[in-house]
């Protein structure tokens, strides 16, 4: 995706770059100020949990972002290295506060209203996406009913649906937060890089322990509380054995239950450290 025509003009974010939302820690380290209440005219969409803006006749809210001269371009290349140019193009559209007006860089999206919706909200917040809250809210319940073992089997495949549905919470935060694009588990393995999830995945995983790939045997992944890309590959390794057939052991009903609520606690952790950043100053972080 090319830079803005100006990127000496400021930007206007109604969506991910917002203060507080998932984007705006990578451009922050850029920004000269941020001021809420800025309008831009057009339509606010929405597809596949994004935020799109279309031309149309309404007012628009969001911010709006001057980044130092000199870090303006390296502010814009971190902006496109997550929105993909399939989904958003650059384009200069006044924005309008209180009958001031400025030119400012605005992502729209390309075909906006093709498998888009009308949103029922009038500004996106990543925060309340149902993949954040109320599916997380299902995982919870299904570790506080089917922790204990049972032959039927139950406990064991409502386990198995709840720790897939923890893995799509999982797969569309680091969509939001790395790109938007294809290569998942690319996307997967950045968390690794988090220090948030480092510390949670410390404080949460005591001890080594090892699970063998169900289409080879002879590989075998190890969780380590020190090492957070080898968790990462241990807690999705689980996730492609459930893909690829069921376990009826006793003992991997327990890892199963001990890995879903290591994830749960740590993914959730990382959740609540993305969307509590409280400071919307300018500079370094």
């Amino acid at each position: 995706m090319n830079l803005p025509d100006d990127p000496g003009l400021p930007f206007f974010t109604y969506g991910l770059f917002r203060p507080r939302q998932i984007g705006y820690r990578d451009i922050r380290p850029f920004v000269q100020d941020a001021e809420d209440d800025w309008n831009v005219q057009g339509e606010l969409l929405e597809r596949d949990g994004l935020p799109l803006l279309a031309e149309g006749r309404n007012q628009v809210p969001g911010w709006l972002i001057r980044f130092k001269p000199e870090s303006a371009a390296s502010a814009y290349a971190a902006i496109n290295s997550i929105e993909p140019d399939r989904l958003y193009r650059w384009v200069a559209a006044d924005v309008q506060r209180e009958g001031v007006h400025f030119q400012a860089n605005v992502l729209i999206g390309r075909s906006p209203r093709k498998g888009s919706n009308h949103p029922d909200y009038q500004i996106w917040e990543g925060d309340k996406e149902p993949l954040f809250t109320a599916a997380l809210d299902v995982v919870e319940k299904s570790l506080g009913r089917y922790s204990q073992f049972e032959w039927d089997l139950e406990p064991f495949f409502q386990l198995q649906m709840a720790y897939m549905l923890l893995w799509t919470s999982i797969e569309r935060f680091v969509s939001f937060k790395y790109h938007l694009g294809d290569r998942v588990m690319e996307k997967v393995f950045k968390l690794a890089e988090d220090p948030v999830f480092a510390r949670a995945l410390r404080d949460r995983v005591k001890e080594e322990r090892g699970v063998f790939r169900s289409d080879d045997p002879s590989k075998r992944a190890v969780l380590m509380p020190d090492k957070p890309k080898k968790a990462l590959e241990y807690y999705y390794q689980i996730r492609s054995n459930i893909t690829h057939r069921g376990k009826t052991a006793v003992r991997d009903h327990e890892m199963l239950r001990a890995s879903l609520a290591e994830l749960l606690g740590i993914f959730k952790e990382v959740l609540r450290n993305e969307f509590s950043e409280s400071e919307t100053s300018c500079g370094e972080p």
